[in-house]
C-alpha cells in the first residue's frame, strides 16, 4: 500500500488524499520487461484501500507486451512461476 509522505499523524485532522503516479518497472518470463505508467488513488469512501491503476501508452512497445501476454495467456496451461511477474524498482 502506498502512504502519504506527510504519514499517518497528517491524516488525523485534514482530509488528505493520496494521489501518486510514475512508472513500475516488472520483469515476466514470456514478454521480458514491462514498463507501466500508474496512478495510485485513496478511496475515500473506503478508508485504507487504494486503487492502483496500471496502463501502456497506445502504440508503445509496452502495449505490445501485453496484447502479446494476453494472447499467450489465452492459448496456454498455466505454468508454473508465471503467474505472477516479479517486480523491479
Amino acid at each position: 500500500m502506498l502512504r502519504s509522505r506527510r504519514g499517518p499523524t497528517a491524516k488525523a485532522g485534514h482530509d488528505v488524499r493520496l494521489h501518486q503516479t510514475g512508472v513500475k518497472h516488472f520483469h515476466h518470463p514470456v514478454v521480458g520487461d514491462l514498463h507501466r505508467d500508474y496512478e495510485a488513488m485513496e478511496l475515500p469512501a473506503q478508508p485504507g484501500l487504494t486503487l492502483i491503476a496500471f496502463t501502456a501508452s497506445a502504440g508503445s512497445p509496452d502495449e505490445d507486451a501485453i496484447r502479446l501476454l494476453s494472447l499467450w495467456a489465452a492459448t496456454h496451461a498455466p505454468v508454473q512461476g508465471v503467474g505472477t511477474a516479479s517486480r523491479r524498482n
